[in-house]
C-alpha cells in the first residue's frame, strides 16, 4: 500500500497547493548557463505518468502528489520513459540505435501507424490498425509493444510494470536506502555566510536566486534567496535527502587577488569559501567531505604556482577550467605552456588529482578549449597525474546555448530526424564513415575517447597495444551534468554514453558526479542509474559491457575511493554505513518516516517555459552581474 505523506496533511488551507509533478526532471532543463528545452517526448512522458498516477491514486485512496512522491511514482516515470523510447523486447531498432532516415515524430491519426521508415520511429497517434508500432525496423513510441504491450526491462530502465503500484517492489528496483558507497565528485553550494557578494553573484550565475524559475529544482520549503543553495540546503539535499556518502565540494573559475588569496573582482566562490564550507560540514559529518582548490594557470602563472605551493597540503583535489580566461575567448591546453606547468607542479607537490572541465560550452567560456583533444597527450606526458574529465566531453563541438537536446521546433529536421538536436550521443566507430557522419569522432563524448585512442590509451589506463600490461596513464570520465540530461527521455543515448565509456575508458575509470545542488537533489539521479541497463542488443551490436551491479558500484563510489586514496592521509574503504555516523543514519530514517523520502517535492517552483523566456533571463542575469561586480572578465 502506498504510504500517505505527512507533509500534505500538514498544509494549511491558506497555503499554496503544492504542484503535481514528476519525481524526475521531465521538462525544460537548465543550470543557469545552458538550456535544454522541452520536447514532444517529454510532454508525452508527463501525460502518461499523470494518467497512471490518477489510476493508481484513485485505487489506493491517496492523493496524486503522494503517488508521485512515492517509489511507485519514480518507478512509473522510468517505466514510461522506457515505453516512449521503445526500450523493451520484441522490437527491432534502427541500426545506429537512434532515429533513422525517414523517421517521423509528428502526431499520426489512429490506424495510420505513424510510419517509421527505414529504422525510423513510430508516430505518436493512438493505437489503431498498425498504429501501435513504427514501420519496418522502427521503434515503438506510444502504442503497446509486442504481445501484451509491456516492456521487459531489456535495455533502458529495468522497471517491471508491477513496480508502478507495488511500493515494496518499487523500493527494491530503485535500491532506495541502499548501502553502496556513493562519492559525488562534483557537488556545489554557495557561501553567503563568508562571501555574501559572491553568493549573490552566484545566484545569478546559476540562475537560482528566484525559486520560481526552474521547475525541476526542489528546495527546502520556505527557503528564500541564497538560502536555497547554501550549506544548510546542501545538508538537506545531499546528506539528509539522498543516499550520497561523500562529496567533493567544487567551485567555479575566478581571478584571484594579487597575492593569490580571495578574489581580484567578482568571484562566485573562492578557495577560502570552499575550505570554510568543508570544515563546517566536516565538523558535523566527519569523513564525508573532500575539497577542491581552484587553479587558473592562464591567470598570472607565477601567482597560481605560488598558490598551489601554499594550498597543496590543505585541499584534496585541484579543479581547473581550460575554457575559462580572464580575457574574452581565451583558454589553455593541458599539454602546453601553463597547462603543462600546472600538472607538473601538482605532481611535484604530491597532489596529482586534477578535475578538468571539458565539454559543456558555458556562455562565458571559449568553445575552442572545451575540446578534450589535449587529454590524451597530457596523460602521456604526465603518467603520474590523475586527470578527471568533468562532463566526459559531453556536448563538445557546440556553441554556448546549443544542446544535444531536441530542438525548440519539434518539426525541425537536424539530420537525425525531427525532434533530435545537434550531435546526439551514439556509437564510437573508427571504421564506418556512415556512422561517423551521424556521430562524428570529434564531437561530444566521442572526442574524449578519440583523444585517448590516438595516444594508445586503452581501457583502465592500459596501452591499446598491450591490454594485459601495466597501467601507464590515469584518465577518468565523470558524469556530472550529463546524466541529468540523458536520464529523462534519452535512455538510448544513455546506453551509448555509459556503454562506450565502459568499453573504451574502462570500468575502473568512470566516476560519479551530479553537479548538484545546481540540478537540485541528487536522489532521482541515483535511483535512475540504479535501474539503468544496457540492452543485450546494444551489447551484441556495439560490444558494450553489461551495466552490472558490480560495475554500478564501481562507478558510484569505489573508483573514486581508489582515486582519492592516492593522496597521502586519505583512506576511503567500505560502504555507506562505514562513513555515516549512527546518529546521522537515525536522523535520516526519522525524517524519512515522518515526512517521506521525497519530502522536498512540496516545494512550489516554476520556471521559464520558452526559449524566449530563457534568453531574457540570461540577458537580465548578465546585466546584473556587470552591475554588481563592475567587471566580469570573459563574459560577453
Amino acid at each position: 500500500m502506498i504510504k500517505r505523506l505527512p507533509w500534505l496533511r500538514r498544509l494549511k488551507k491558506t497555503d499554496i497547493e503544492p504542484p503535481l509533478r514528476l519525481p524526475i526532471a521531465c521538462g525544460p532543463l537548465s543550470n543557469g548557463e545552458g538550456w535544454w528545452p522541452d520536447s514532444a517526448r517529454k510532454k508525452l512522458i508527463r501525460k502518461l505518468v499523470n494518467e497512471k498516477a490518477e489510476e493508481v491514486a484513485r485505487k489506493e485512496g491517496v492523493d496524486r502528489r503522494e503517488f508521485m512522491a512515492s517509489a511507485c511514482g519514480m518507478a512509473t516515470s522510468l517505466y514510461m520513459i522506457n515505453l516512449i523510447n521503445g526500450c523493451s523486447s520484441g522490437k527491432s531498432k534502427s541500426g545506429n540505435g537512434m532515429l533513422g532516415p525517414g523517421s517521423n515524430v509528428n502526431n499520426s491519426p489512429a490506424g495510420a501507424g505513424g510510419g517509421g521508415g527505414a529504422g525510423g520511429m513510430g508516430g505518436m497517434g493512438p493505437a489503431g490498425a498498425g498504429g501501435t508500432t513504427g514501420g519496418t525496423g522502427g521503434m515503438t513510441d506510444v502504442g503497446t509493444s509486442g504481445t501484451g504491450g509491456e516492456p521487459s526491462g531489456t535495455g533502458g530502465y529495468n522497471v517491471p510494470p508491477e513496480a508502478m503500484h507495488d511500493p515494496d517492489l518499487a523500493e527494491c528496483v530503485l535500491g532506495t536506502g541502499g548501502n553502496e558507497l556513493i562519492i559525488d565528485m562534483q557537488a556545489h553550494f554557495a557561501s553567503p555566510e563568508t562571501n555574501p557578494l559572491g553568493a549573490a553573484g552566484l545566484s545569478q550565475f546559476v540562475g537560482m536566486i528566484n525559486d520560481q524559475r526552474y521547475p525541476w529544482l526542489t528546495r527546502t520549503p520556505g527557503c528564500a534567496g541564497s538560502a536555497c543553495f547554501d550549506r544548510t540546503e546542501f545538508v538537506d539535499q545531499m546528506f539528509m535527502g539522498s543516499d550520497t556518502t561523500i562529496c567533493v565540494l567544487s567551485g567555479i573559475a575566478y581571478s584571484v587577488g594579487p597575492d593569490g588569496n580571495n578574489a581580484s573582482g567578482f568571484a562566485a566562490l573562492t578557495n577560502e569559501d570552499l575550505m570554510d564550507g568543508v570544515k563546517w560540514l566536516e565538523a558535523m559529518y566527519p569523513g564525508r567531505m573532500l575539497s577542491h582548490a581552484m587553479i587558473m594557470p592562464n591567470d598570472r602563472i607565477d601567482v597560481q604556482m605560488a598558490m598551489m605551493d601554499r594550498l597543496a597540503d590543505t585541499y584534496n583535489n585541484w579543479k581547473t577550467y581550460p575554457p575559462w580566461s580572464p580575457i574574452a575567448n581565451g583558454g589553455y591546453w593541458l599539454d602546453q605552456g601553463e597547462g603543462a606547468t600546472m600538472l607538473q607542479r601538482g605532481i611535484d607537490l604530491g597532489s596529482p588529482i586534477f578535475c578538468i572541465h571539458k565539454g559543456f560550452p558555458l556562455n562565458s567560456f571559449s568553445p575552442t578549449y572545451t575540446d578534450p583533444k589535449d587529454v590524451g597527450p597530457a596523460a602521456r606526458m604526465f603518467p603520474n597525474a590523475y586527470l578527471v574529465i568533468y562532463h566526459s566531453g559531453f556536448e563538445h563541438g557546440l556553441g554556448p546555448g546549443q544542446s544535444t537536446q531536441p530542438g525548440f521546433d519539434p518539426n525541425a529536421d537536424m539530420r537525425w530526424g525531427p525532434g533530435f538536436g545537434v550531435w546526439p550521443e551514439g556509437p564510437y566507430d573508427e571504421e564506418d564513415p556512415m556512422v561517423q557522419e551521424l556521430y562524428p569522432l570529434d564531437r561530444g563524448v566521442n572526442s574524449l575517447i578519440k583523444s585517448l585512442r590516438d595516444n594508445n590509451i586503452g581501457p583502465n589506463g592500459r596501452d591499446l597495444d598491450n591490454p594485459e600490461g601495466p597501467v601507464t596513464t590515469n584518465v577518468y570520465a565523470e558524469c556530472g551534468g550529463v546524466w541529468p540530461n540523458l536520464m529523462t527521455n534519452r535512455p538510448e543515448e544513455a546506453m551509448h554514453y555509459w556503454g562506450k565509456l565502459l568499453k573504451h575508458v574502462g570500468e575502473d575509470r568512470l566516476v560519479w558526479g551530479t553537479d548538484c545542488l545546481w540540478f537540485g537533489s541528487p536522489q532521482p539521479l541515483i535511483e535512475a542509474f540504479r535501474a539503468l541497463e544496457i540492452s543485450q542488443e546494444f551489447q551484441d551490436t556495439y560490444g558494450y559491457p553489461a551495466l552490472t551491479q558490480l560495475r554500478k558500484e564501481k562507478i558510484l563510489g569505489q573508483n573514486a575511493a581508489a582515486l582519492q586514496n592516492v593522496r597521502q592521509g586519505v583512506d576511503i574503504q567500505g560502504c555507506h554505513t562505514d562513513f555515516v555516523a549512527d546518529a546521522n543514519l537515525r536522523q535520516k530514517r526519522e525524517l524519512d518516516e515522518e515526512w517521506g523520502r521525497r519530502r522536498d517535492m512540496i516545494a512550489d517552483v516554476w520556471g521559464p517555459r520558452t526559449r524566449r523566456d530563457f534568453l531574457k533571463l540570461k540577458s537580465d542575469e548578465h546585466a546584473e552581474k556587470v552591475k554588481m561586480s563592475g567587471n566580469v572578465p570573459g563574459i560577453t
